[in-house]
């Protein structure tokens, strides 16, 4: 019986320190398909994502500045991606980007270069408001197919997560979409003590 009561024991021990952040993120995620910015912001440490996301954006704006060394244009642009940084970090830390992103929906950062547009941008009823059907396209009978990797067309682009522990203190969860999967979100959950877990840093994908 003893020994019962030290694996019961342990087993909660292990949820608390393992499983905890699996809940947070359930109940982030909770909050961001409903809406609820008030709740989901109690899980979110503001000032710490802001440091992060400026330390992200300044890091990119550095890499992009050594392309374009030999590009006097260029090179000026990118002189004031400071200030402008500033101003985008600004517009992500809001509870409404933050829900956005941990449901997967990108399209509120930069595109990827050469990268559709994410398709839930338009609702598909949009292009057809007068009623009438989209004209059929011909078959050319050349046989072409959509390239295996591309999800079809009238198909609902999935949230992909994708979660794993970084070290003890801190659990990272990375974030796309089906239809653009090179688009990763990466959120970092730091422990504040044996049970509660922080949203403190979000790693965009580069501009």
């Amino acid at each position: 019986m003893r020994k019962l009561w030290i694996a019961l024991v342990a087993l909660v021990v292990l949820g608390l320190l393992f499983g905890t952040p699996y809940y947070t993120l359930w109940r982030a995620r909770d909050a961001a398909n409903a809406r609820d910015a008030d709740t989901l912001s109690t899980y979110v440490d503001y000032p710490a994502v802001r440091e992060s996301l400026k330390s992200s954006l300044h890091d990119e704006l550095s890499r992009q500045m050594d392309k374009q060394r030999g590009n006097a244009l260029g090179a000026l642009a990118l002189a004031f991606g400071g200030w402008v940084s500033d101003r985008v970090v600004e517009a992500l830390l809001t509870p409404e980007a933050v829900a956005a992103m941990l449901r997967g929906d990108s399209t509120g950062l930069p595109p990827a270069p050469g990268a559709p547009a994410p398709r839930d941008v338009t609702p598909p009823s949009a292009a057809n408001e007068g009623g009438s059907p989209a004209p059929a396209t011909p078959s050319t009978g050349s046989g072409d197919t959509a390239p295996s990797g591309a999800a079809p067309a009238n198909e609902r682009a999935r949230t992909l997560t994708r979660t794993e522990f970084q070290d003890f203190n801190h659990f990272l969860v990375h974030v796309s979409r089906s239809d653009r999967p090179e688009r990763v979100v990466t959120f970092t959950l730091t422990r504040r003590n044996l049970v509660q877990w922080r949203l403190t840093a979000i790693a965009v994908p580069p501009l």
